[in-house]
């Protein structure tokens, strides 16, 4: 005859308890207290959750897995790794012929007129050379065409706003005084 090994399980001994029962908490007695069974098996299920907080066994080598099914799906997309060929060199469609220079346009943004104006006269270059010009010094060929240039844009914005210049001699103002009539102001 065989012999069988002695256990200390429940069943063999006696029948089920309440307390050896899963309760769920949910189930039991809604709004009544629990009983002393229930609350045991609630305290052993806590029990159970505190004892395993870390992560599971062998979790190291399935996370080197997901990075390489990561590295495995980026490599796989078509747009990556084309194989068409770039040139090194870049090539003109319409060449120079030798010793010709491709000019570059540049694009003016245009100003309003009254900052333009604006800034012509605050140009502290300009103010300078025009001082230097009425002390009587003299300037160099390439200050004296920009001091022009200057001036006649200025010229050019005053006429385009419809600006009059404020230089007017003396005759000029006392013969505008005499042409007037002063019954237009009574």
């Amino acid at each position: 005859m065989a012999r069988k090994k002695k256990t200390r399980r429940i069943t063999d001994i006696m029948p089920i308890r309440k307390a050896d029962k899963k309760i769920d908490i949910t189930k039991a007695r809604s709004g009544k207290k629990l009983t002393r069974y229930e609350l045991d098996a609630k305290a052993r299920e806590d029990k159970k959750k505190r004892k395993h907080k870390g992560l599971a066994s062998g979790s190291r080598h399935s996370a080197v897995e997901e990075k390489a099914n990561k590295l495995q799906n980026e490599i796989k997309d078509p747009k990556i790794g084309s194989k068409k060929k770039i040139p090194l060199v870049v090539e003109f469609v319409n060449k120079p012929e030798k010793g010709q220079v491709i000019p570059v346009i540049k694009q003016v943004k245009k100003q309003d007129p009254m900052k333009e104006l604006e800034n012509l006269e605050n140009n502290e270059i300009l103010n300078e050379l025009l001082d230097a010009l009425d002390a009587g010094k003299t300037i160099s060929k390439s200050d004296q065409q920009f001091v022009d240039e200057c001036l006649d844009r200025i010229s050019e914005l005053m006429e385009e706003l419809g600006i009059e210049d404020e230089d007017e001699s003396e005759d000029d103002l006392y013969r505008t005084f005499e042409r007037m009539d002063i019954n237009q102001f009574r």
